[in-house]
């Protein structure tokens, strides 16, 4: 099990949650674990994956504070104690 942090306006599609605790094994996929965290916070469903599965372009998860996309994508393994941190796109001016 690990803790799943939340940013910006994903934040408000988990009904103001920061932190969920999502049930995860060492060695299972960043996309299990984005699939679990959508079953308990259904307001993510189409904020975070696409139809398709697929990392939305405009959204970018981080393990250890390192960005998937170097290391591995959505196919990237977990270890138990692992930090994950998921933001949307952000802009300001």
């Amino acid at each position: 099990m690990g803790t799943v942090k939340l940013y910006a306006t994903l934040r408000d599609r988990a009904s103001g949650r920061r932190d969920i605790e999502v049930p995860w094994s060492a060695g299972e996929s960043v996309i299990t674990m984005i699939r679990q965290l959508i079953e308990q916070a259904p307001g993510l469903e189409g904020q975070v994956l696409d139809q398709d599965g697929t990392l939305l372009p405009f959204v970018s998860v981080f393990l250890n504070g390192r960005d998937i996309r170097y290391l591995g994508g959505l196919n990237a393994p977990l270890n138990a104690d692992q930090e994950v941190s998921i933001f949307p796109a952000v802009a300001g001016g």
